[in-house]
């Protein structure tokens, strides 16, 4: 027999369950958030009394529009941007390791030739300290031109984005807002 309690622990309990499935369908139907039209996170304030639906509205045209003057979209460069990041990353990795590369083959060949000579350990010293070295100095080489072609990127990408910025901010103004 049940009694009033354990009915409504177990009516409490479905509809716990039910709300939950309920937030988990909407959240995977929500999808990912979507991109602000104002990237420049700009303050923009409604001079002429336009409601919050217009001004997302005018944004939204706003963005377009400044696309199309510039030929440059904000989001699509900002995705090449982190991935020549994360190239020029991963080639200054691969060149870190060129030291220690150099050194093991150097340490390797010193070790033969030393022991032809009669003293192995010294040879892959030697070895070792000279094509360690070499590949050494070609790695700060290879990560000092990785890093200056991402600062260059970087910059890039900054001063196009000021242009973009201008040309949204020229698009806003026209629809009645104040753009700071």
């Amino acid at each position: 027999m049940t009694t009033h309690r354990q009915s409504w622990i177990g009516s409490a309990a479905l509809k716990s369950a039910a709300a939950s499935a309920l937030l988990l369908a909407a959240a995977v139907h929500a999808g990912p958030p979507a991109l602000s039209s104002n990237p420049a996170n700009l303050a923009i304030f409604p001079a002429k009394g336009q409601t919050p639906e217009q001004q997302r509205a005018d944004e939204s045209a706003a963005y377009d529009w400044a696309t199309q003057q510039t030929r440059w979209d904000p989001y699509q460069a900002k995705a090449v941007l982190d991935q020549q990041g994360s190239t020029a990353s991963a080639a200054a990795n691969t060149a870190r390791g060129g030291a220690i590369k150099g050194g093991a083959g150097g340490a390797a060949l010193g070790a033969a030739i030393g022991a032809v000579a009669g003293d192995a350990g010294k040879g892959a010293a030697i070895g070792a300290t000279s094509l360690g070295l070499t590949g050494g100095i070609r790695s700060r080489r290879a990560v000092k031109t990785a890093e200056g072609s991402s600062s260059a990127a970087v910059a890039a990408y900054q001063q196009q984005f000021q242009v973009w910025t201008r040309n949204y901010m020229a698009a806003m103004e026209a629809k009645g807002y104040t753009v700071r």
